[in-house]
């Protein structure tokens, strides 16, 4: 993880001080809109990273950028005369169901909450805004805004209906949901046709591939002999 700023934006670091208030944030769109970068509350953007620009970011005002996404550059902040102080915070994990996200979890979405409290827009991308990021932007809804992950999921999905966090993700967000709130809203299911256990918020997506596998393995079986 690697923090940088631009001007002289300045963040506590004693993040760990925070702690929910209960409260679910209220939800509105800016009327600053750019495609392919999706607003999931007042101060929270998710997106890809081939929409970013530092001219982007000046128009939402954006003040924290995180990046989770080692196989690309730098991303493009505003230039410096901007009035806006830009924080930028990198995080090295791949795409991977073995990469631990969870480790950052707290530390993310302290800061997040940091620069909502203080007035500031945060936005959360890595290659695509499918993954990686949306896993951290889970995290912080089902932490400060008063929803649980299976919540999460929809409300982010309502809006970039493209997320999918893999099943390695998912699990470590099931983790961060026990931990906090000590419940789980989303379940594993296990799928013969894909050999492993996929989130009940996935099924929909391999329900049809799974009769297709069970009516084939059916078949066979009657005509084994």
């Amino acid at each position: 993880m690697k923090v940088s700023e631009t001007s002289n934006y300045q963040m506590s670091t004693q993040t760990n001080q925070l702690v929910p208030d209960g409260n679910q944030q209220s939800f509105r769109v800016s009327t600053v809109q750019i495609p392919g970068i999706s607003q999931l509350l007042p101060s929270l953007y998710l997106c890809g990273a081939s929409v970013i620009s530092g001219k982007a970011l000046e128009h939402l005002a954006i003040s924290f950028v995180i990046n989770i996404a080692p196989e690309l550059p730098d991303t493009p902040l505003p230039h410096s005369n901007f009035n806006c102080r830009v924080l930028y915070l990198r995080i090295n994990a791949f795409d991977l169901p073995n990469a631990n996200l969870s480790v950052h979890f707290d530390e993310v979405t302290d800061m997040i909450e940091t620069v909502r409290q203080t007035g500031g827009r945060t936005l959360v991308h890595c290659v695509a805004g499918v993954s990686r990021s949306t896993t951290f932007c889970l995290a912080y809804l089902i932490k400060y805004a008063g929803m649980n992950l299976r919540e999460a999921f929809f409300h982010t999905k309502a809006i970039r209906p493209q997320i999918r966090p893999n099943l390695g993700f998912f699990q470590q967000l099931r983790a961060y949901e026990q931990h906090l709130h000590g419940v789980v809203s989303i379940n594993m299911v296990y799928y013969e046709c894909i050999r492993c256990k996929i989130p009940d918020v996935y099924e929909t997506e391999y329900r049809a591939m799974e009769d297709f596998y069970q009516k084939q393995k059916k078949f066979k079986r009657l005509h084994r002999y």
